[in-house]
């Protein structure tokens, strides 16, 4: 019995069995996903170095919804992270092709990271950076096929679990911080 309410209780945060209230969330306009295997960069503009959430330098009705969304959006994100739906097109130059995954893979690293593009401010997820001197697509690629995308997702929903009582969103540095302290 306890394996299955655990069981139940995991499918339920990832988002793989969705509660009775979600039907009444996704008519008060809270996503419970972002189809983003549609990702909607316009213009092509999210395609080089910078933050997906950045305006100016990626343009997306979708990353405007998320980021709108504040810390709702990370548990929506970690539930894709397994997701494989192909993009029509990959949406970061020089990459082969981009899955559903791969997007909340990088909204999630992005959203988490400093306005000084190097400071990120998720802590536990350490086993996610091995050193990889190839292309960001070839590291990638070698990460997930070595270690699997659920073992992506659990890093990720291990790390939000320990610390999402203190994220918040810093406005002027347009990325999720740490507070020191519980709020």
């Amino acid at each position: 019995m306890v394996k299955i309410r655990c069981g139940f209780l995991l499918a339920l945060l990832l988002g793989v069995v969705r509660p009775a209230s979600a039907q009444t969330q996704k008519a008060t306009g809270v996503p419970t996903e972002f189809r983003l295997w549609e990702f909607d960069e316009i213009s092509h503009t999210c395609r080089a170095k910078g933050r997906l959430q950045d305006r100016g330098y990626c343009d997306s009705r979708m990353m405007d919804r998320i980021v709108a969304q504040g810390k709702t959006a990370i548990p929506i994100l970690i539930s894709q992270l397994t997701d494989a739906h192909r993009t029509k097109e990959p949406i970061y130059d020089y990459w082969s092709y981009t899955t559903a995954g791969d997007i909340a893979y990088f909204i999630l690293n992005d959203l988490f990271t400093d306005s000084d593009w190097s400071t990120f401010n998720m802590p536990g997820l350490e086993a996610l950076n091995e050193k990889c001197d190839d292309a960001a697509e070839t590291c990638w690629r070698r990460f997930v096929t070595r270690h699997g995308r659920k073992f992506v997702q659990d890093r990720w929903l291990s790390a939000w679990s320990a610390n999402k009582d203190r994220v918040y969103w810093d406005e002027a540095a347009r990325c999720f911080r740490l507070s020191p302290k519980t709020k």
